[in-house]
C-alpha cells in the first residue's frame, strides 16, 4: 500500500487546519459583537442576501468551478485554458445578474432597497470568482496559497467590521462592506497566486472544452440548487412564516454547528484532491474504506462533544435575544454531521465523473426537506426548521450511500456502525433540545464510543503516525 496518498493527505489535512482553525477562531470570536451591535432583523436580511447569493451561484454559473478542479487535475487540457473557461462563465452570469436586476430597479419590483441589490451583485462575482480561482489555485498544488488566502480575507474582514460597527457606527453597511471587502482581498491575492493575466483570461480555448467542462458541471446545478435547499431555504420558510427577527435568532443558530462544519472543511478540502488522484471503484487497497471510517468515526465524536457544550456555548457566544437559538443548534449539528458525510462521498462520485447521480441523491433529500420544513415549522416554530434539515441531509446521505456502493465504488466499511452512530447522534440531539439532560447526553456518547471503539483506536493511531510523519 502506497505510503504517498496518505502523506500528501495528512500534509494538505494540517495546511487547511491552519487556515480554517485561524479564519474560523476570529470570526467565532467576533459573534457577540454581531449579536449585540445589530437588530435581529438586520442580522436576518443580510443572511437572506448571503443565502441568495449561495442561490444564484450554482444556476448563473453552472457549478464551472467543479470542472475547472477536475479537468486541471485531470491534465486533459492546458491548465490556463480550463481557467479562462471558467471565468468566462463566471463574467456571463454576472452579466445575466446585473441585467436583471437593473429590469427590476426600472420596472420598481425590486423587494430590497438598492443597497442590498449591490451587495447581492458584489458578493455574487466575488463568491464566483473566489470559486473558480480556489479550484484552479487547488488543482496546482498550491495549498499554502489558499492557506494565506483564507487568513488574509478574515483578518480583512474582522479588522473593518470592528473599526465599522465599533468606532463608525456603520450598523448593517459597515457589516456588508466588512464581508465584501474581505471576498475582495481573497479573490485578488489568488489571482497573484495563481498567475492569473489578461493573456491567461483571453486564452485560445479549443474546441469541445468548453461544452466537455459544462457538460460536467452542468448536472450540478440541480445538485447546488438542492444544497441551497438543505442549506438555506428553511430561513426563507423562517421568515415567511414567523417573521425576519425570528430568521434572525435561527440564522445565528448555525454559528455554533460551523464549528464542526470547520472541522469536516478542513479533511473535506485535502480529500477532494486526493479522491480524484486515488479513486478505485474497487477500493483495492482499501485507502477509501479506511478514510470514511476514520472520517465519520472522528466527526461523530466531535459532534456528540459539542452537543454536550451546547448551552455553555450558547451563553458565551449569544447575546441578548439571540440566546434562545441554543434550542435549533441540535438538530442542525446532527444534520451538518451527516451533509459531511454527503459530502465525502460526493468527491467520490466526482472523481468517477457521476455527476449526474450526484444531483439525484441530492434533490431527493432537498424534496424532503422543503416539504417538512414547511410543514413543521407552521407546526412547531424555526425548531421545526431545524428538524426538517436535518431529515433532507439524512436522506441524501442514506440515498447517495446506496447509490456508492451499488454502482460507484463497493468501499469496505461496516454500514451497521454508521447506521447505529447516526441514531445514537439523533437521541442526543432529541436530548440536547431540552436543559438539563447533559447527564443522559453523556451516556450517548459513551454508547457511541463503545460501538466505534475500534475505529476510535484506528483513528488514535492513524493520527499520531500520519502528522508525526507529515512535520
Amino acid at each position: 500500500m502506497s505510503e504517498g496518498k496518505y502523506r500528501e493527505l495528512s500534509v494538505n489535512t494540517i495546511l487547511f487546519a491552519v487556515s480554517s482553525f485561524g479564519s474560523k477562531l476570529v470570526s467565532f470570536l467576533l459573534l457577540p459583537l454581531y449579536t449585540s451591535v445589530l437588530s435581529t432583523a438586520d442580522y436576518g436580511t443580510v443572511d437572506l442576501m448571503n443565502s441568495t447569493v449561495s442561490l444564484l451561484v450554482p444556476i448563473l454559473t453552472m457549478n464551472v468551478q467543479d470542472a475547472v478542479l477536475r479537468f486541471a487535475l485531470g491534465r486533459e487540457e492546458r491548465t490556463e485554458r480550463i481557467l479562462a473557461v471558467g471565468l468566462r462563465t463566471v463574467a456571463a452570469g454576472a452579466g445575466v445578474l446585473l441585467l436583471c436586476e437593473a429590469v427590476l430597479i426600472m420596472l420598481g419590483l425590486s423587494p430590497v432597497d438598492g443597497v442590498y441589490l449591490a451587495f447581492l451583485f458584489v458578493m455574487f462575482l466575488l463568491t464566483s470568482l473566489g470559486n473558480v480561482l480556489t479550484m484552479y489555485v487547488k488543482s496546482q498544488d498550491q495549498v499554502r496559497s489558499l492557506v494565506v488566502s483564507g487568513i488574509g480575507s478574515t483578518l480583512v474582514t474582522c479588522t473593518l467590521a470592528v473599526a465599522l460597527l465599533v468606532f463608525v457606527d456603520a450598523g448593517v453597511l459597515g457589516y456588508m462592506a466588512a464581508m465584501a471587502a474581505g471576498s475582495l482581498f481573497s479573490a485578488v491575492f489568488l489571482c497573484i497566486a495563481g498567475g492569473v493575466t489578461p493573456r491567461v483570461v483571453g486564452s485560445a480555448v479549443p474546441k469541445g472544452l468548453a461544452g466537455a467542462m459544462l457538460a460536467y458541471s452542468a448536472p450540478l446545478i440541480a445538485n447546488g440548487l438542492a444544497w441551497w435547499v438543505n442549506d438555506v431555504s428553511d430561513r426563507y420558510v423562517v421568515t415567511l412564516i414567523c417573521g425576519a427577527a425570528a430568521n434572525g435568532v435561527y440564522a445565528v443558530a448555525f454559528k455554533i454547528p460551523t464549528i464542526l462544519s470547520t472541522l469536516q472543511s478542513i479533511f473535506y478540502n485535502a480529500w477532494s484532491i486526493s479522491a480524484i488522484k486515488e479513486f478505485d471503484p474497487g477500493d483495492g487497497d482499501g485507502f477509501l474504506g479506511k478514510m470514511y471510517s476514520l472520517y465519520s468515526c472522528a466527526m461523530s465524536l466531535c459532534c456528540s462533544v459539542i452537543l454536550l457544550f451546547d448551552v455553555p456555548l450558547a451563553r458565551i457566544l449569544y447575546a441578548n435575544e439571540f440566546f434562545d437559538a441554543w434550542r435549533y443548534v441540535p438538530f442542525l449539528l446532527v444534520g451538518v454531521y451527516l451533509n459531511g458525510l454527503a459530502l465525502f462521498e460526493g468527491c467520490i462520485f466526482g472523481a468517477a465523473k457521476r455527476t449526474r447521480d450526484v444531483s439525484v441523491t441530492t434533490v431527493a433529500g432537498a424534496a424532503v426537506s422543503i416539504v417538512s420544513s414547511i410543514v413543521l415549522t407552521f407546526a412547531l416554530g424555526p425548531i421545526g426548521a431545524a428538524i426538517a434539515t436535518l431529515l433532507g441531509y439524512l436522506v441524501t446521505w442514506g440515498v447517495r450511500t446506496v447509490v456508492m456502493v451499488n454502482h460507484v465504488a463497493k468501499i469496505r466499511i461496516s454500514w451497521m456502525v454508521e447506521m447505529t452512530g447516526a441514531a445514537l447522534l439523533t437521541l442526543q440531539a432529541i436530548l440536547a433540545a431540552f436543559e438539563g439532560m447533559q447527564v443522559f447526553q453523556l451516556v450517548t456518547l459513551v454508547l457511541l464510543c463503545v460501538v466505534q471503539r475500534r475505529r476510535v483506536a484506528q483513528v488514535i493511531s492513524f493520527l499520531r503516525r500520519r502528522f508525526a510523519k507529515a512535520v
